[in-house]
């Protein structure tokens, strides 16, 4: 196996930042951190968590009680994302027009 093979991909979309300062305090299930983040549908959802578990940022845990309960919590690894993940939200807020901008004047015209 190749180093390149052993490191796990790590897919910064545009839920994970939510997911992960959600996950941030305590561990969530997947009903109470959907109503948490608002617009994203059940599929989405799955689906992130899903890459996010097989990066190793997000741990599953299936609780058995009178129904089948799966929570989710950060690993280690995932907590050590949040800080330099939010100082990368704060930046593209902050830097926001300036990206905006740069996008129109690079953007070729009609032609």
């Amino acid at each position: 196996m190749t180093q390149s093979e052993m490191v796990r991909p790590i897919f910064i979309g545009r839920w994970t930042p939510k997911i992960l300062f959600s996950l941030r305090e305590r561990p969530c299930r997947h009903g109470h951190l959907r109503r948490r983040l608002g617009s994203i549908s059940q599929r989405m959802l799955t689906r992130n968590l899903r890459q996010l578990e097989s990066s190793g940022l997000v741990s599953r845990r299936v609780m058995q009680s009178k129904a089948i309960a799966v929570e989710y919590s950060l690993t280690q690894l995932g907590r050590t994302l949040v800080a330099p993940l939010g100082a990368m939200c704060r930046w593209a807020e902050r830097y926001r027009k300036d990206l905006m901008a740069e996008v129109h004047v690079s953007r070729p015209g009609p032609g």
